[in-house]
């Protein structure tokens, strides 16, 4: 059963068509036309106003009859952001980091495995002090529902999972500074970065980078919800504990406060190169635990369950796309 401590928000269909709705506990309460913002009550009517919006919600929240609206369990729950951006950043565990310097060390590297990572300490403390985060651009068009199928290409054999803590962006934001930016934040809520690794650098492309585009952003390669979470119902983001589960078995387990470059530092990052807008969505990146630690990639029949402590928990079904 889904459920939330407090309040949080989410886009729901009950056979008529999407409608955002305040969900508490168990029951989800549609928010209408007009009720808090001048027309629709759209997802991005409702970010664009935030900072009034927010405390409206606590308020309506607090007052709304415990039996009154509608159990979520008898709504689809749909992916609960619609963002105009989508920020997301690679390489930002110091476990994933490690996990992928030492998987791919050279056959005539002839340092040991623990050798190995605590080069990538180094390496890593080093980039901390003085580098910057590696932020690349999404497609809000890769966005499914917590409950979709996601729908594995036939031209990849090597499809991979990364569940992520994302940021909700709450303001419009360019050239903000670390100590500012948790302003920015309007909350919180669960993603599995979806990857195709055997596409991601192709030897035709490889002296240009990574191709994104055919490795991360196909449909259904970003299963995002089940609720977006506010800010002030979340005590401390960093302690969120991650978990990544295949078919019932733990394949990841981190949290936050683990991360080489925190939510301040990303969304500084970000916004001295792009304006962040309300709405937008930042990943922050995805524990150790992939596919290629493991050697096992997804294939059709696979059930992925992505989960953040106090945000929810994905149930996604790979299945094989129809081409």
């Amino acid at each position: 059963m889904r459920t939330v401590d407090g309040h949080a928000l989410g886009r729901f269909d009950d056979g008529a068509g999407p409608f955002p709705g305040l969900v508490v506990g168990d029951r989800v309460h549609r928010l209408r036309d007009g009720d808090l913002v001048d027309g629709p009550a759209t997802y991005l009517a409702l970010l664009e106003a935030w900072a009034t919006i927010s405390p409206r919600l606590a308020e309506l929240a607090r007052t709304v009859a415990p039996a009154a609206g509608a159990a979520v369990a008898d709504l689809r729950v749909l992916a609960p952001v619609e963002p105009r951006q989508v920020f997301q950043a690679g390489a930002n565990y110091r476990s994933h980091v490690a996990e992928m310097i030492v998987s791919g060390k050279a056959p005539e590297d002839p340092r040991s495995d623990d050798e190995l990572r605590r080069a990538a300490e180094e390496e890593m403390d080093q980039k901390v002090r003085s580098g910057s985060p590696f932020i690349f651009v999404g497609l809000p068009s890769a966005l499914c529902g917590p409950d979709d199928d996601v729908l594995l290409p036939p031209e990849a054999a090597r499809v991979d999972w990364e569940a992520e803590l994302a940021v909700v962006i709450g303001a419009r934001t360019h050239r903000v500074s670390r100590e500012q930016a948790m302003d920015s934040v309007a909350g919180y809520t669960v993603c599995n970065d979806v990857s195709a690794r055997d596409l991601q650098f192709p030897a035709e492309h490889r002296v240009l980078g990574g191709d994104w585009l055919r490795a991360k952003h196909r449909p259904t390669f970003l299963p995002t919800g089940p609720f977006f979470v506010p800010a002030d119902q979340v005590a401390d983001h960093r302690q969120l504990r991650i978990t990544f589960d295949l078919n019932g078995e733990r394949m990841q387990d981190d949290v936050p406060a683990n991360l080489l470059f925190d939510v301040p530092g990303l969304i500084a990052s970000a916004s001295a190169a792009a304006v962040l807008l309300p709405g937008d969505l930042l990943l922050t990146g995805s524990p150790a635990g992939n596919g290629g630690h493991w050697k096992r990639w997804l294939q059709p029949g696979d059930v992925m369950s992505a989960a953040i402590e106090g945000l929810g928990v994905q149930h996604n079904r790979c299945v094989a796309e129809d081409v």
